[in-house]
């Protein structure tokens, strides 16, 4: 009887060879995700040093300050209380952040709308809050305790730096762009 027995064909070396253009396919392609990666890290290293992010935090406002952001020395931070009016709005809603970028010292404010409050008891930490709040409107932030914090609209790309006492308040004044 006849053997049944499978041979495993191997590929010779003539096979496996590529040819010029593959070999030229495969280089450009190496080079191009190589340069795309040197290019991603040059710009998502957006990192702030922590000297140049207390400048920044000094004075009020940031625009290389990303949502989240904390400060790791706050020794020397004295922030007072600040009113600020935020314009250029599409109208309709805006997305308002708020964090503690001091770290996670877990404070507490009052978040309030046009009058009405939005959020009772809001605990401040490192983790970024979001609320959709209407344009044009007036916010209020109200301390509960002593606290610092950040807050930030991601539609006009800085973000603003601030301190309230417990019973003080900081208004934000939104408004839209006037149409021509």
């Amino acid at each position: 009887m006849p053997s049944t027995k499978k041979t495993e064909r191997t590929p010779s070396a003539k096979e496996t060879e590529l040819t010029p253009s593959a070999k030229l396919m495969r280089r450009n392609l190496g080079l191009v995700t190589l340069t795309l990666m040197i290019i991603g890290m040059f710009f998502s290293s957006s990192s702030v040093s922590q000297e140049r992010a207390a400048e920044e935090v000094v004075n009020r406002t940031s625009s290389i300050i990303e949502s989240g952001f904390v400060l790791e020395e706050t020794s020397e931070l004295a922030l007072s209380e600040q009113d600020f009016a935020i314009g250029d709005f599409d109208g309709g809603t805006a997305r308002m952040l708020i964090w503690d970028f001091t770290g996670d010292s877990e404070d507490q404010i009052q978040i309030i709308v046009d009058g009405q409050i939005i959020r009772e008891s809001h605990i401040l930490t490192s983790n970024v809050a979001a609320y959709s709040v209407p344009v044009p409107s007036v916010v209020i932030i109200r301390g509960i305790d002593q606290a610092n914090y950040a807050v930030k609209f991601p539609e006009r790309k800085y973000t603003i730096f601030n301190a309230v006492s417990p019973g003080g308040a900081n208004s934000y004044t939104l408004t839209p762009s006037v149409l021509p």
